[in-house]
């Protein structure tokens, strides 16, 4: 009988609990454990034989190691309240509410995610009434001011200028056509061409 021989490759592995660190980060090969990756200390496949205890090994023989996941906490934003829609007899105002999310790394800025990661209950307020009181009350109506009613004062020192021109240009041309109306001389004028005589 012919014999056959077997060659066996021997793996050295280190079977084990992973060890924190913060490589896992730029591993292609990695498990996702919710809050927390596991992967090789040289990027190679881990292999986990208990998830619940997180006991493993690496094929390749580099230490198994853990990086803890940056936790996400979410909170609502709101931005200013806009202009009421009316200055008086009730008005409603609106504002701008989104749910952020934030990393506990301060270098990421807090990031705009859908509204349902944040609490409903701890949601501020998107609009609200305004300007209750009454048009016909005599309080409301000595109050209004021109950056209520919409007039800047520019504006208005704009519109008194631009009215004094047009009516300064109107007297001129009436003053200049009663002199030519009222000058001597008749206003017709001949002229005489040689070539046509």
């Amino acid at each position: 009988m012919p014999s056959t021989a077997h060659t066996f490759l021997l793996l050295q592995t280190r079977t084990g609990t992973p060890k924190v660190t913060n490589k896992c980060g730029h591993c292609k090969s990695k498990l996702d454990f919710g809050k927390e990756f596991i992967c090789c200390s040289d990027c190679s496949d881990p292999t986990i034989m208990d998830k619940n205890s997180k006991l493993g090994y690496c094929k390749s023989g580099a230490d198994l190691t853990m990086q803890l996941k940056l936790q996400e906490t979410f909170r609502w934003v709101a931005g200013p309240w806009m202009t009421c829609s009316s200055p008086c007899d009730g008005g409603i105002r609106y504002r701008d509410v989104a749910c952020y999310g934030n990393l506990d790394d301060d270098t990421i800025k807090h990031y705009p995610v859908d509204d349902a990661s944040c609490s409903a209950d701890k949601m501020p307020a998107r609009q609200e009434a305004c300007n209750q009181q009454s048009c016909s009350d005599p309080e409301m109506t000595q109050s209004v001011n021109p950056k209520e009613s919409g007039m800047s004062g520019w504006l208005v020192v704009l519109v008194v200028i631009l009215g004094l021109s047009a009516a300064a240009g109107i007297a001129f041309t009436s003053y200049t056509y009663y002199v030519r109306r009222t000058s001597g001389t008749s206003g017709f004028v001949y002229v005489m061409m040689e070539a046509y005589s």
